[in-house]
């Protein structure tokens, strides 16, 4: 069997865990749903709880925060795309009508350069959350 030299050191670091003893406890409370849930998972994967959770907490990332003006943003881009989805059906219909189209191509363009602006401020806080996070 061939392993990859990033698998080697993830199984190396996997063994290296499992050696070592766990002697902290943490107690967390379920409602029987929840519970029920939880011990369903582990029967169906052949884990016992305490694996279970090791691998639902610690070996997935954790969602990204989404900040309020995040939030507020993607909110009023989601407005802007169905205004956008609007107007692009009443051209539609007037062309498929041939009704003539007038377009304002600096009114377009001023729209373009300012979703490029959008798409690179959210991509920039991104990569700042991204970053510390990592922190």
């Amino acid at each position: 069997m061939i392993v990859q030299s990033s698998n080697l050191k993830q199984l190396m670091t996997n063994a290296s865990i499992m050696r070592q003893k766990r002697s902290h406890r943490i107690d967390i409370r379920l409602t029987l749903a929840e519970y029920e849930k939880a011990q369903l998972m582990a029967d169906e994967n052949n884990l016992t709880m305490s694996e279970l959770f090791r691998a639902k907490t610690l070996k997935n990332r954790l969602p990204r925060r989404v900040t309020k003006v995040a939030g507020q943003t993607y909110w009023e881009l989601g407005k802007i795309g169905n205004n956008l989805n609007q107007i692009a059906k009443a051209i539609n219909t007037s062309v498929l009508m041939g009704e003539p189209v007038v377009v304002d191509r600096a009114l377009l363009s001023q729209v373009r350069d300012l979703v490029k602006q959008v798409r690179r401020e959210i991509a920039e806080i991104d990569l700042i959350t991204d970053l510390q996070d990592e922190a």
